[in-house]
């Protein structure tokens, strides 16, 4: 009961529920009632594999590496880590980004499920490689692996949202993947900067994240072998392909720019975020593990609580005015961070962008999966994906050199000044006649 609140099924029953009040048959409500169940059964299963995926990498890419390339670079190279762990982020993320739209072709022609599946299990054996390596220079092809896994993954399993949810539920149900997936995010990270406080042993990681990613395959296994039906779009996304249009290239142009601006404001800070709040050195915040705890506790907090009644939201007003909202609250957040050392204010600063983008990414990807049919949809998601890999590419490369050259602080600076872009590109620059998928909210 009384987590009924963040639950998407209790919009929709509460919805049923007054129909039938109005004097609704239950024949016309089947539609719905099957839309909901659908949503229910794609959703679990789905959440849990993002939840297992993106604590994976977000433990290694967020913490881990910061942690492991300076012991295996050795003292006589101290003063260059930032740039090889720049270096070894972007080839994951470059390998990530060139193969989303392969991949996004495969998930078209060949299924959804096998791309899930296949990318998670083979990602372990790399992860176990990676936990042995010798020397740093091992890190580069096992990360591109891992990036090549990472683009069959993530392009299948938000366009098997966009083929099984209808578009007017689409943003809520994003919003159930993105509260798993900033969960995973901040669960990863945290769980990763403990074990690596405790033991001073960034190898560890490694093997958890096998072991975690290996069990996301498994469940995906299981799931997509027992209902197979659900590898395929629901009637009514049918419907809506046949009264799709096709959007203009001039329409893409300004939500590609934005989708790489606003990705390259988060991969700008990511991977040094640990490392600027614990260390001890000029620059550093110094935190101390329970400080950590708390100043990622409350992040996860404010996602849990406010993530899928904030995405159900976003259906309401309207997918773009929920882009605006989102992109406005995280550029002031981050302007606030760049200039701020107080444990406190930076807890409070950090929860509203994670809520931010729990209202606002699954707004976006809702706008996305809505500008192309299901035949095509692998394909379209794959090409903004690409647009996103190519600002995570270019993020850690421009923030190692800021933290080697000029300064720790400067990255948020940087990352301040890119969202507040794509705040003012969104609020000035997107008409809402210009999105397919506005026309049906």
């Amino acid at each position: 009961q009384p987590f009924g609140v963040v639950s998407p099924a209790t919009y929709a029953l509460r919805a049923i529920r007054a129909a039938l009040l109005d004097g609704a048959s239950f024949t016309d409500l089947l539609p719905d009632i099957g839309i909901l169940a659908l949503t229910g059964v794609v959703l679990i299963p789905l959440g849990l594999i993002t939840l297992f995926a993106q604590m994976t990498y977000s433990g290694i890419n967020n913490v881990t590496l910061a942690k492991y390339v300076p012991d295996l670079l050795g003292p006589a190279n101290i003063g260059m880590e930032g740039r090889i762990i720049g270096y070894i982020t972007a080839t994951f993320l470059l390998t990530e980004t060139i193969l989303r739209i392969p991949f996004g072709w495969l998930s078209d022609r060949f299924g959804r499920a096998r791309m899930v599946i296949g990318a998670m299990l083979l990602t372990v054996p790399s992860l176990l490689l990676t936990g042995v390596a010798p020397s740093v220079f091992w890190l580069f092809p096992l990360r591109g692996w891992d990036g090549m896994m990472a683009a069959a993954l993530w392009t299948s399993v938000f366009a098997l949202i966009g083929d099984a949810v209808p578009e007017r539920l689409r943003a809520n149900a994003m919003g159930v993947i993105n509260m798993m997936y900033m969960l995973a995010l901040f669960s990863g990270w945290a769980f990763a900067g403990v074990l690596f406080a405790t033991t001073q042993q960034p190898r560890l990681y490694f093997f958890v994240a096998a072991a975690l990613i290996g069990i996301g395959g498994l469940v995906a296994l299981v799931f997509f072998r027992a209902r197979p039906a659900l590898n395929q779009p629901h009637p009514e996304v049918h419907q809506e392909d046949a009264a799709h249009t096709a959007v203009s290239f001039s329409r893409h142009l300004l939500l590609l720019i934005i989708t790489f601006t606003q990705n390259f404001a988060i991969t700008i800070i990511a991977p040094f975020m640990f490392r600027y709040v614990t260390d001890p050195a000029p620059g550093g915040l110094n935190f101390s593990l329970p400080q950590l705890a708390l100043l990622v506790g409350i992040p996860v907090v404010g996602v849990a609580v406010f993530a899928l009644p904030l995405s159900r939201l976003s259906d309401r007003i309207g997918k773009l005015t929920a882009v605006r909202i989102a992109f406005v609250a995280i550029a002031g957040a981050l302007w606030v961070f760049a200039f701020q050392h107080s444990l406190l204010a930076l807890a409070v600063t950090v929860m509203v962008i994670a809520v931010a983008f729990s209202m606002g990414i699954p707004a976006w990807l809702a706008i996305i999966s809505s500008l192309s049919c299901s035949k095509s949809r692998g394909v379209t998601l794959a090409g903004y994906g690409t647009v996103q890999g190519a600002a995570a590419v270019l993020g850690p490369i421009v923030s190692g050199h800021i933290w080697d050259k000029i300064g720790h602080p400067q990255i948020f600076m940087a990352s301040a000044a890119a969202i507040t872009i794509a705040a003012l590109l969104a609020l000035f620059g997107l008409p809402r006649r210009s999105l397919n998928c506005e026309q049906t909210v």
